[in-house]
């Protein structure tokens, strides 16, 4: 029995052929074991609806051919190459479930280009082509530090005491491999670890953990949606949480989880990033009457405030934007503090004065570099970049993040000559055009330099 299907390859990448699509999700997660060896676990989810059968006795059979390899500069340091088939199926059925794999591969610390491929065996020729993806993987897990591993997005969590390869703190995990929730799903669940607390904090001592929701573009954590809770300290702890995101509206999000002590110092954080599709709703603002950041004092000339407030609407929203109009032009200290405090709560509730402090800082780089619109709206979000390629002779201009969040290897193009507005990033929540090299080059192919500037993109 042949069925139509597809395979999307996400982190949201879609193929067409013949009016068909292979539908397949991946996503994948870095974890380390108790004696320090680390480990990277890919996940699967194949859209049942999307395969090809075959009758095999009384049942229906998919073959999935899928080929995994990751080097390490020209080096191969892994290669992994099996089929996934479905669960048992009768021939008679009309309901086509979906299918997950996953794959634990344990390998060094490093960097490593990844090249996932996949395809139908059972399609016809004509359409048995194959999809490839690839990706930079950065394993990068302190070995002493408090740390947390990556953040894998669940679709459900059941008690089990069967060991499988899913059973994580006796619980049956089973893989959300899509970056949108949309309306249907009215829980966020993942699973993360804890690595090496005790070694910081001691075997007696306990410390907080804190999850969030936080806007990717305003980075302010949406009310509602945040808890924490006490653990003990330990050097190796799972950890599994289901948030409610039913009230949560349409938007781009980072799912934050924060390791602080008992005097709400950050051990260690890390975000997941995440898109909500959902009826429109608005959370309510915070509000804080009369209270002022205990290094108000510092900022007390009315033309340095303004001109802090005026670069705050780089990350801004609609709300905020028409609260800074009228603060600004009001002119009254008392009055642009309690927005200050407000504005900065918002976004980091246990240091709003080290939140404004580090902005402030990013206001004065962006000043002395003279950076255009797109620029200061990068450098407010993430921060200063690991690296800058700029050349005058050249019609770009990168910024190259190690990791933001849990996310490795992000850049940023900005295209010299047009106000160094930025054309393209592989920021899931950033701006994105297929077309950037062609943009930049015209019919030129890029050079070998070039194409390792450009590797991720």
């Amino acid at each position: 029995m042949k069925r139509l299907l597809t395979t999307l390859l996400t982190s949201i990448l879609f193929l067409t052929s013949n009016c068909q699509i292979l539908n397949v999700s991946f996503d994948y997660s870095t974890y380390m074991l108790s004696d320090k060896r680390p480990f990277v676990e890919t996940y699967l989810l194949i859209d049942g609806k999307s395969v090809n059968y075959v009758v095999n006795d009384i049942n229906l059979e998919s073959k999935i051919d899928i080929t995994m390899i990751f080097k390490n500069g020209d080096d191969l340091a892994e290669f992994r190459h099996f089929i996934v088939s479905n669960p048992p199926l009768p021939d008679t059925t009309e309901i086509f479930p979906d299918f997950t794999d996953v794959q634990r591969i344990f390998i060094p610390q490093g960097i490593y280009n990844f090249e996932l491929k996949i395809r139908d065996l059972n399609a016809p020729d004509s359409l048995k082509k194959t999809i490839t993806r690839h990706e930079i993987i950065t394993i990068d897990i302190p070995q002493k530090q408090t740390a947390i591993s990556g953040i894998e997005l669940l679709g459900s969590f059941t008690p089990t005491l069967e060991k499988t390869i899913n059973r994580k703190n006796g619980y049956e995990c089973i893989p959300f491999c899509s970056s949108t929730f949309n309306a249907e799903n009215e829980y966020l669940r993942f699973y993360t670890e804890f690595y090496n607390i005790a070694n910081e904090i001691g075997n007696l001592g306990t410390c907080n953990v804190y999850t969030f929701i936080r806007d990717a573009l305003t980075l302010k954590t949406i009310q509602g949606h945040s808890s924490s809770q006490s653990i003990n300290a330990m050097n190796h702890y799972q950890f599994l949480k289901e948030i409610n995101i039913k009230k949560l509206p349409t938007g781009k999000y980072f799912l934050v989880v924060e390791i602080r002590d008992n005097n709400n110092n950050l051990c260690s954080s890390a975000a997941k990033y995440f898109e909500r599709e959902n009826i429109i709703i608005t959370p309510k603002p915070y509000e804080y009457a009369n209270k002022t950041l205990r290094n108000a004092n510092t900022f007390s000339n009315i033309d340095t405030l303004t001109n802090i407030i005026n670069n705050l609407k780089y990350i801004a929203d609609n709300e905020e934007l028409e609260t800074i109009e009228k603060v600004v032009k009001s002119a009254d200290l008392t009055t642009i503090q309690y927005f200050m405090f407000n504005f900065w709560t918002q976004r980091n509730q246990f240091n709003p004065d080290i939140a404004m402090a580090d902005y402030v800082k990013r206001i004065e780089i962006a000043e002395q570099n003279n950076y255009s619109t797109s620029q200061k709206q990068i450098l407010f979000r993430y921060g200063m970049p690991n690296s800058i390629i700029a050349d005058n002779a050249k019609p770009y201009i990168v910024w190259h993040y190690y990791k933001i969040g849990n996310l490795s290897n992000i850049k940023f193009v900005f295209k010299t000559g047009d106000n160094n507005s930025l054309l393209h990033s592989n920021m899931p929540c950033e701006t994105k055009d297929i077309d950037w090299q062609k943009k930049l080059f015209g019919n030129q192919k890029s050079t070998t330099e070039e194409t390792t500037i450009f590797e991720g993109l």
